[in-house]
């Protein structure tokens, strides 16, 4: 279990709440959006969060994670704002409090 205060992961179920809402999240963005909020306040790689979530035998293309990452803000809503664009480095999760 992953949690910043506002926002609560079980990687386990791969359920995902905000505050007392629940969202639908696939297995893939589950496992992004953990890594970052595990990391909080750091900066994650886009290849950092490619050998964490696809492994070594990832054969696709790196931007792979950007779609991901804007799913998950479209279906985070208001809490989306704590996923951050930290330009030519990568993404970090920004407490949602």
């Amino acid at each position: 279990m992953v949690s910043d205060g506002n926002i609560t992961i079980s990687l386990e179920r791969c359920q995902v709440a905000v505050g007392k809402k629940e969202i639908s999240l696939t297995m893939t963005e589950c496992s992004i959006l953990a890594c970052l909020v595990a990391n909080q306040g750091g900066t994650v790689s886009r290849k950092e969060l490619i050998l964490k979530v696809w492994g070594e035998s990832f054969a696709g293309k790196p931007t792979t994670v950007n779609t991901h990452i804007q799913r998950l803000r479209r279906k985070l809503g208001r809490v989306a704002k704590a996923l951050q664009t930290v330009r030519g480095q990568g993404y970090r999760w920004k407490c949602a409090r």
